[in-house]
């Protein structure tokens, strides 16, 4: 267990360290000639972020499951679900025109298709998915029903494995999307 928790540790300080990299930006590209790299480090940015929030909910979820705490891997699947939920409910954002004109412009097509088949793969997650993170999201997290039975019967239906699987196939696609921008970034 405790390589575990090192292991997702480790991604943390990563994905923390990367963020923080990016965050520099504006005070590296000072020059009105950089303004246009702008939007690909936000963006970047805003995938590093979303990742280290979805990788510190399913670490949570992994180690209260590993110890057999229902109660708080229940918690945290409704966290990692949320959190899900809200990555491939907001996947449009990932990429916008303003990223795809300046890729064409600069480096061309290929980098633009390669980011369109990362999508690819989250839009096939969310086909699957949609709307059990939906409900988890509007009726036992993000939101709650008024009924405490309701709330408590479907507390206790969700599949805390099956949100981790879930979760973890979230996390894999943002990381790759996060490794391309990172690349492009390079090439611009």
């Amino acid at each position: 267990m405790i390589e575990t928790i090192q292991s997702y540790d480790y991604l943390i300080t990563r994905l923390n360290s990367t963020t923080k990299h990016l965050k520099a930006h504006h005070k590296i590209l000072d020059k009105p000639e950089h303004k246009y790299l702008f939007p690909f480090y936000e963006k970047a940015m805003y995938i590093a972020i979303s990742l280290t929030d979805l990788i510190v909910g399913l670490k949570y979820l992994d180690v209260s499951r590993s110890v057999n705490n229902e109660y708080e891997a229940n918690y945290f699947a409704r966290n990692v679900a949320h959190m899900s939920y809200e990555l491939i409910n907001h996947q449009d954002k990932i990429i916008g025109e303003e990223i795809a004109k300046i890729t064409n412009e600069t480096i061309g097509p290929d980098p633009l298709k390669e980011l369109k088949n990362i999508i690819k793969k989250l839009r096939l997650i969310t086909s699957h998915h949609f709307n059990c993170l939906k409900g988890i999201r509007n009726n036992l997290y993000g939101h709650r029903i008024e009924n405490g039975s309701t709330m408590a019967k479907s507390m206790l239906e969700i599949d805390n494995r099956k949100i981790y699987k879930i979760g973890d196939d979230i996390f894999k696609v943002y990381f790759e999307l996060l490794q391309k921008y990172v690349i492009l970034i390079s090439k611009l």
